[in-house]
């Protein structure tokens, strides 16, 4: 079986488990609820209706992302479990501001509330099944790296916490007759708008384009590095179109006397190896680097030796030395302000005058799009 089938398998499975279970929760809760006129635990019954949605949304959003690439989209339909996710976490949020809206009313005008011991215990079964599908969801969503099922798993753990509160509510209802029912729906109206807005957040910072994870960057470097005639890399790129549906570009310095063929068979190695270890589709552009130019080397050398010192965030590559005039490009990271800027390349320059004096540099300043740490 593929990565991609097993992925979908997977997300299928735990759909159709929260379809049939939450549907049953749904039901259970929602009798208890008419019984009793708790909005609480009509509440958390309607919030289990719509995790009965999401299920759905997420079987039918891991069944489409399965599929494979057609001329329409090349690079696959991975993203459909991003849009299923981004749906189950407008779904929480749509519903957090409905249990706000209930809360209130229900704080200023409270209900009467009749109810009997196996009504708690049922909300006592439905808190275990609840607290079952988080850590069958957790699970899952660990072992194919799913934000979806993650945030499945979140809201059912938020659902672990609506139950105990409504059963903790009922308690003190019957107990002391103070009736905190609305008070308690809004507390749990908060917990979940946090969550629909956090997992809403996170989706749509993907669809923005994230920066590629230091750790996947370093086993790219190491790949490509590990070639014969590639001295380094740099501006390395990746797109994501779907979990597991990569594909990167990179710059690797070579010998600028190096065969062409030579060093077309060599990129064509690299590229494989990255796919086989990592599945990630790499194209490699080729940056000629004269090695044999001992002025540029020297200069290469201050100028990195002084960053790894003062400024390991930044990096220098793509030197050019025409000459007297050395130009390269600085990659900084995107937290450094344009003063601090201004005073790195500043100090560049100076460390460049001092050690070869008829060098006049010109410093380019970029960032990158590699996560930073």
């Amino acid at each position: 079986m593929t990565k991609t089938k097993s992925r979908e398998s997977y997300g299928r499975l735990s759909g159709v488990v929260g379809l049939f279970l939450n549907f049953g929760l749904f039901a259970l809760k929602l009798v208890i609820g008419l019984l009793s006129g708790s909005i609480a635990v009509i509440a958390d019954a309607v919030n289990n209706l719509f995790d009965t949605a999401s299920s759905l949304v997420t079987f039918f959003g891991f069944k489409l992302a399965g599929k494979p690439a057609d001329k329409e989209h090349p690079f696959g339909h991975g993203r459909f479990e991003d849009i299923a996710n981004l749906v189950i976490a407008m779904s929480i949020i749509f519903l957090g501001i409905e249990f706000i809206r209930n809360s209130i009313e229900n704080i200023i005008n409270p209900p009467e509330m009749s109810f009997g011991p196996i009504s708690i215990v049922l909300l006592v079964v439905a808190f275990f099944v609840k607290f079952w599908m988080y850590l069958f969801n957790r699970r899952l969503g660990k072992k194919i790296k799913s934000d979806t099922l993650m945030t499945v798993a979140k809201d059912s753990r938020n659902d672990c916490v609506i139950t105990l509160a409504t059963i903790v509510s009922l308690l003190v209802i019957t107990l002391f007759g103070i009736y905190i029912d609305g008070y308690i729906g809004i507390l749990v109206s908060v917990l979940l708008l946090r969550t629909g807005v956090l997992a809403a957040k996170e989706t749509l910072s993907t669809f923005m384009g994230r920066p590629v994870d230091k750790a996947t960057a370093d086993n790219i470097k190491q790949i490509v590095l590990s070639h014969d005639g590639v001295f380094a890399i740099h501006d390395l790129v990746v797109h994501n179109y779907g979990p597991e549906r990569n594909v990167a570009t990179v710059h690797a310095e070579m010998p600028m006397d190096m065969r062409v063929d030579d060093a077309h068979k060599i990129i064509d190695a690299a590229e494989k190896a990255v796919w086989d270890k990592l599945g990630i589709s790499l194209s490699i552009h080729m940056d000629p680097v004269d090695a044999e130019n001992r002025r540029l080397t020297r200069l290469k050398d201050t100028i990195r030796g002084y960053l790894a010192q003062n400024c390991p965030s930044a990096n220098a590559h793509e030197f050019y030395l025409t000459g007297d005039d050395l130009a390269f490009e600085l990659e900084v990271p995107h937290s450094m302000d344009k003063a601090a800027q201004d005073a790195l390349r500043e100090n560049i320059s100076q460390i460049i005058r001092a050690a070869d004096p008829t060098c006049c540099a010109r410093i380019d300043i970029e960032f990158g799009f590699v996560a930073e740490e």
